[in-house]
């Protein structure tokens, strides 16, 4: 196998640029759908919008069968199959060396939370079709007691934690690793990084 071979490989996608970058898409339109579920919270507790009329700013343009919950369905069933993808890069970016140990276990942690998430987003669109609408109630606002606004905001940013903790490590180790081929390439050099 060719040097060629190896950073093409499904085997290699965790170490390539293209999984960075597939990383960083994640990233950044899950931070935007945790800003989403900011803007629901603000509707309900500043805006005085009742909790089912709160369909943060998307909600309102996508709504199928009075909901947004077809939108919340898709949007979570594509960001789990992402986290999945996510944690096959991760797993394979530790196995060779460019991520510590644990970074696995973060991007584990997020794949479990958001397989979780998916469960209650198919229970909620079996209520939606059974109701012809909402009431649509999950397992862990009827188990828990709160409104799913609070509990799927919480689930969305502890998700996007763990989502995060492990992109951390790779911008930093990355940098570290672009530092030091400059520096082999260049000398060292004199005087503080900044």
């Amino acid at each position: 196998m060719t040097a060629t071979d190896r950073r093409t490989s499904p085997a290699h996608f965790g170490t390539t640029a293209g999984f960075a970058r597939f990383y960083t898409v994640v990233v950044i339109v899950q931070g935007i759908h945790v800003i989403e579920h900011i803007v629901q919270l603000l509707q309900v507790y500043v805006f005085g919008v009742p909790d089912d009329d709160a369909l943060g700013l998307l909600g309102y343009v996508f709504q199928f069968n009075g909901t947004e919950e077809y939108l919340h369905l898709v949007f979570n069933v594509s960001y789990f199959a992402a986290l999945v993808v996510v944690l096959i890069g991760v797993g394979q970016r530790t196995k060779a060396a460019a991520l510590p140990p644990g970074a696995p276990m973060f991007a584990l942690a997020a794949v479990v939370l958001e397989g979780w998430h998916l469960i209650e987003h198919l229970v909620i669109i079996s209520h939606v079709i059974a109701n012809g609408g909402c009431p649509c109630p999950g397992i862990g606002d009827s188990a828990l007691g709160v409104t799913d606004t609070q509990l799927h905001f919480v689930y969305n940013v502890v998700a996007y934690a763990a989502t995060l903790v492990p992109f951390r490590m790779m911008k930093v180790m990355d940098r570290a690793g672009a530092l030091g081929a400059a520096r082999a390439r260049t000398g060292p050099r004199v005087g503080p990084d900044l």
